[in-house]
């Protein structure tokens, strides 16, 4: 558990430089001719190769082949693609095609200059169940579906066809509930992606007739046209704060474990403190992480601390006991963590744990290095034995009450994931913790980034520098809900309904 967290902290920490750092750049040039589009789009690919090759477990990881498999495969499609290139979006979507076939979400491309297009047809659509239906046709120009209309085709695709062949190959993990329900809004958004243009004509039925549409596509509006588009996905965040929306009921926003909101991180956790035996004490609390994607895992230990006391979470059985972590060794990668030993060892001090662990990092990580060794594998003291087999542990949820007065209720809108995730495995291993909204995110065995900046400085990836070995949650492992929210994500419906199944 400590080597987890301590992990954790200096990923944040190292986070925090690198967004410092890169918030002092000035934007790099576009290039200005198709030409000079397409070398940047194939130097940058090659730049991608080798770094994903050198500085990351993936192509000598050889228990996880099909990873193996696409360093390959996938670098050949992508050098078709980057042959192609001539503007910014096929620049981009040459690249980012490689980077999301890992199907790993800590393995990732993102523009350093935010794509220019986004266009749409006049409606937003969302889903329902496997279907896709329109959420809201407020700028349509001219005929168009109605709201509530289900998509039947379009070109002459079913729209599971179309989500396979124009959204996942590029963005969105099919493996994961959140993005399965975005791609059904990602539809009808278009980036500019030749690789996957937009649809043109497409068939929706309403009341069981059946109605065929030009589709005209156009700019997106100024207007409230993000926020429409948020809610039919998986809307708002979680607010930071403890309320109580009636007697009885606490309700306690965290949409985030960032380091970057420590200032509010730590306020959460007094105030929870500050009225911990009333909100046990009371009939129901609601933990709000919708939006929550992750940071550092020891505010979710803290805030869980806070909520249930010490004694309930020392009582939980550690979640990956006898596992490893395997480093891909590399001087890029040992330069990382030399960048962020100073500012640990200050921030917890020089006899700290924080500072032990930094420091055996450093010197593993050397001595590894200077003895050609391509990976470093870290254990907790004193484990010697074999790494046991992993995976399903959010099959193993304890039952019984609640070791506190209060029904707990975690409420998710398909986003926690990576400390989120920590977090998850603390509370919903705790008897009588139910999971609301929607099923959680999952995390591949790839984990803590390292941000780097390809040779244009277009786009940057972010590098997963270890795998788990061992770990109990399995790769992209979510947890189930208990009880799933099929309603419009919008924040006042969701926050309504959760009351209402808290008063239950």
């Amino acid at each position: 558990m400590m080597l987890r967290i301590l992990i954790a902290v200096a990923a944040a920490c190292a986070a925090l430089t690198g967004a410092a750092f890169a918030q002092d750049q000035q934007p790099p040039a576009l290039p200005a001719t198709p030409q000079a589009w397409r070398a940047a789009a194939e130097a940058d690919l090659e730049a991608l190769w080798m770094y994903i090759r050198e500085d990351t477990p993936v192509a000598i990881d050889s228990e996880n082949p099909r990873m193996q498999r696409w360093f390959d495969r996938g670098y050949r499609e992508a050098r078709s693609r980057a042959r192609r290139a001539n503007d910014q979006a096929s620049y981009f979507y040459a690249l980012a095609a490689y980077t999301n076939g890992f199907q790993d979400p800590h393995l990732n491309l993102q523009p350093v200059v935010p794509l220019s297009v986004a266009r749409w047809p006049g409606f937003i659509t969302t889903a329902r169940g496997e279907d896709t239906i329109v959420a809201s046709n407020y700028g349509a120009e001219g005929p168009a579906p109605e709201n509530g209309a289900r998509l039947i085709s379009c070109d002459g695709e079913t729209p599971a066809r179309l989500r396979e062949r124009a959204v996942f190959p590029f963005t969105l993990n099919p493996q994961i509930l959140r993005d399965r329900r975005v791609a059904h809004t990602r539809l009808f958004l278009d980036r500019g992606n030749p690789f996957a243009p937009p649809p043109r004509r497409c068939v929706f039925e309403q009341d069981g007739a059946r109605s065929t549409f030009d589709l005209t596509w156009r700019d997106v509006p100024g207007d409230d046209f993000w926020t429409r588009y948020n809610i039919a996905t998986t809307g708002p965040g979680a607010q930071f704060g403890v309320s109580t929306p009636e007697e009885g009921l606490t309700w306690i926003g965290v949409p985030t474990f960032d380091n970057s909101s420590s200032e509010q991180l730590r306020a959460l956790v007094d105030q929870i403190k500050a009225s911990a035996a009333p909100i046990r004490a009371g009939h129901a609390i609601i933990i709000d992480v919708r939006g929550n994607g992750g940071g550092n895992s020891e505010w979710g230990a803290e805030i869980a601390r806070a909520v249930w006391g010490d004694e309930v979470i020392s009582a939980i059985p550690e979640s990956n006991p006898g596992g490893a972590t395997d480093w891909r060794v590399s001087q890029r990668n040992l330069d990382y963590i030399n960048s962020f030993a100073p500012q640990l060892i200050q921030q917890f001090g020089e006899d700290s744990a924080v500072a032990v662990w930094i420091r055996q990092s450093q010197q593993g990580f050397a001595t590894a290095l200077a003895s050609g060794q391509p990976i470093w594998r870290e254990r907790d003291a004193g484990e010697t034995g074999p790494i046991p087999q992993g995976g399903g542990y959010t099959q193993r949820r304890p039952q019984g009450a609640s070791p506190i007065p209060a029904h707990v209720y975690m409420l998710s809108n398909g986003t926690c994931a990576s400390a989120c995730l920590d977090f998850a495995d603390i509370v919903m291993h705790i008897p009588g913790t139910q999971l609301i909204g929607m099923d959680t995110a999952g995390d591949g065995l790839l984990m803590e980034i390292r941000d780097q900046t390809l040779p244009s400085g277009l786009a940057r990836v972010n590098l997963p520098l270890k795998v788990y070995r061992g770990r109990a949650r399995g790769a992209l492992e979510a947890y189930h809900a208990d009880i799933a929210y099929d309603g419009v994500w919008d924040d006042l419906a969701v926050r309504n309904w959760a009351i209402e199944v808290a008063q239950r």
